[in-house]
Parts: structure tokens; C-alpha cells; sequence
């Protein structure tokens, strides 16, 4: 996932001023008419600035892009039993894809590839709470928070689904708000 403060060269704590300035600043250093010789260069990086201030500029959409800097999937492989891995030793390949395919940032095909190791074992490790990752980067939160609400279910030990479960219900009301205080102030 790209970290849009590293495009706009900015610390993740500035301001939304902070912001604007950097990214006229740096789209006028990129611009394709300041770079002769390297105008497709020039392109791909003005490309990547307006997206990175897409982001940044609108409150929910830093928000939810502060939250999926710090959560990852988890990659824990079932561990080998009396019997081998079984089933498990086939879905590896499915679910390995799937990790690289998060990575790519092509998280729709993530989530067909973790939806096919669960329908074929409910029961692989975190599935449910990679999942709830994977709903959670497309934004939708109440998908990431029912699959995260049936993994902590099944494992009532694990503190850290918990602590995410709160911290993606507290995402969902503050980009709620964030929404609403902007589309208030557009209006």
C-alpha cells in the first residue's frame, strides 16, 4: 500500500495547509513543462502527487489511509499435525497468491482468494480476521467488522482482533463524521 506522505514528502502529523503547500510545491517541480526530456517521468510522478493529495485533503480519506498504514495482514500458515497439513498444504498456494495480490494493491482479488480457502476451510488461521483487512482497505467497515466479530468468536483469546474491532468501529464513526462535517461545509 503506498504511503501517500512519502509522496508529498511530509510527515504524517502536518497539517492540512502543510499538505496543499507540499503538493504545490512538488506538482510545480514535476510538472511536465519543467522537465523537458523526461515528460513521461514527469507525468507519472504529477499523477501520483494528485492522488496522494486526493487522499490526504479529504479528513476520512486520511483517516482510513492512517488506519491501513498500520494494520496488515496476517500470514501464519497452519502448522503441520500428527497428520500433515492436509487440506491446509493445498490452500497454501491460494493463500500465498492472495497475500501478493494484497501487496499489489489489488485487494478484490484478495478477498476471491481468501472467500476460496474459507469456503474450502473455515477453520485456516486468521482467515476471518485477514478478511476484515481486506473489507477494511476497500472501506467497507461493516463487511470488516462482521468478519472480524465471527474470527474473535472463534478465538476469544486473541486481544489484538479485539483491539482492532474497536479501533475499526471507531474509524467507521469518525470518517462518519468527517464526512458529514465536509459535505456540511461544501454545502
Amino acid at each position: 500500500m503506498k504511503n501517500y506522505y512519502e509522496v508529498l514528502q511530509v510527515f504524517p502529523n502536518v497539517s492540512q495547509q502543510e499538505i496543499k503547500d507540499a503538493f504545490r510545491f512538488l506538482l510545480f517541480r514535476y510538472h511536465p513543462d519543467h522537465n523537458k526530456g523526461k515528460e513521461e517521468w514527469a507525468v507519472e510522478q504529477t499523477m501520483s502527487l494528485v492522488e496522494a493529495y486526493h487522499i490526504l485533503s479529504d479528513p476520512a480519506r486520511r483517516l482510513h489511509h492512517d488506519a491501513m498504514r498500520v494494520i496488515k495482514l496476517r500470514e501464519d500458515l497452519p502448522k503441520k499435525g500428527l497428520f500433515g497439513r492436509g487440506k491446509a498444504k493445498e490452500l497454501e498456494p491460494v493463500f500465498k497468491d492472495a497475500l501478493e495480490r494484497f501487496r499489489a494493491g489489488e485487494v478484490e482479488q484478495c478477498i476471491v482468494g481468501l472467500r476460496k480457502i474459507y469456503d474450502a476451510d473455515p477453520a485456516y488461521p486468521n482467515i476471518g480476521y485477514n478478511m476484515s483487512v481486506c473489507f477494511l482497505a476497500i472501506e467497507r467497515m461493516n463487511d470488516s467488522l462482521q468478519w472480524l466479530q465471527d474470527h474473535v468468536a472463534k478465538k476469544k483469546d486473541d486481544a489484538d482482533a479485539r483491539a482492532l474491532y474497536a479501533k475499526i468501529s471507531g474509524l467507521a464513526q469518525k470518517m462518519k463524521a468527517a464526512r458529514a462535517s465536509s459535505s456540511g461545509a461544501a454545502a
